[in-house]
């Protein structure tokens, strides 16, 4: 009875210990907020074709970004193409965008952010350069030292910031994407396409995700398997509650990485010779 005793007083210790440490942990990520630069400042330069919806931030890397709503109808029918690669009426401001094709700002349970890759299209992907815009330095996730220490994304919209945990990051071929979500998934839906986001991802994220949760992807292009592979790379988080924690949960590599891996050094020798 008494060694129950000590074991019950030990075990009360050591929880109330590490929720004491929990408490003066700082967040790894600080919240930086992004709404009075979705507010009338820079919609009032929006125009037929596109209209600025939100904002995002990804944390460690230079995206810090506009998203705007393409008004594909309008830019079908208008004579100047070049107002969709962001000339023409898009301004200064916005020329490093990032799209949705959901015009309003609902916060459904899966929100599909696509923007380019146009300078960081090798194998051997960089980080942070100064000339990156729009989604060229998401691909600094293909790293593991770099993921393993950035994990948070910022999504500004409806005069909120939510912030999303990053859960999967993966390949994956443009026939199985889904890039035009107008509703809420459902709850099989969601399910299904959680399950495959982690099974085909790089990593193992110690965060626990499911159909209820709201998640967010960010997709782009890729050439990490050739010009013609029809890749896209797409980094997935889903939704913090509201005044949680931002912990910097552990990640490893899964088998999936090492595919790439080989990629990945192969470069760098091929560089080094």
């Amino acid at each position: 009875m008494i060694i129950l005793f000590m074991i019950t007083i030990l075990t009360l210790f050591v929880i109330c210990t590490r929720d004491i440490i929990n408490l003066f942990k700082k967040d790894i990520y600080s919240v930086d907020s992004r709404i009075n630069n979705i507010q009338e400042e820079i919609k009032k330069d929006d125009v037929e074709n596109y209209s600025t919806i939100g904002w995002l931030r990804v944390q460690g890397t230079n995206i810090d970004t506009p998203i705007l709503y393409l008004n594909y109808t309008k830019i079908e029918n208008d004579e100047d193409d070049d107002d969709y690669y962001g000339s023409g009426d898009i301004t200064v401001d916005k020329q490093s965008y990032l799209w949705n094709n959901i015009y309003e700002e609902n916060l459904l349970n899966k929100i599909n952010i696509q923007g380019h890759n146009i300078l960081n299209l090798s194998e051997h992907p960089d980080i942070g350069l100064d000339q990156f815009s729009r989604f060229d330095d998401l691909m600094a996730f293909v790293y593991y030292d770099f993921a393993k220490e950035n994990k948070y994304i910022q999504y500004t919209a409806n005069g909120k910031d939510y912030i999303y945990a990053i859960f999967s990051v993966e390949f994956v071929k443009d026939s199985d994407l889904d890039t035009y979500v107008y509703e809420n998934y459902s709850k099989k839906e969601m399910k299904k396409n959680i399950r495959n986001s982690i099974e085909n991802s790089l990593y193992k994220y110690n965060i626990k995700v499911n159909e209820n949760d709201k998640i967010i992807s960010l997709i782009t292009c890729t050439r990490m398997f050739g010009d013609n592979s029809n890749t896209d790379f797409v980094v997935n988080a889903k939704l913090v509650e509201k005044n949680k924690k931002l912990k910097n949960y552990s990640i490893r590599k899964t088998k999936k990485y090492k595919e790439i891996e080989s990629i990945l050094e192969s470069e760098v020798e091929k560089n080094e010779a």
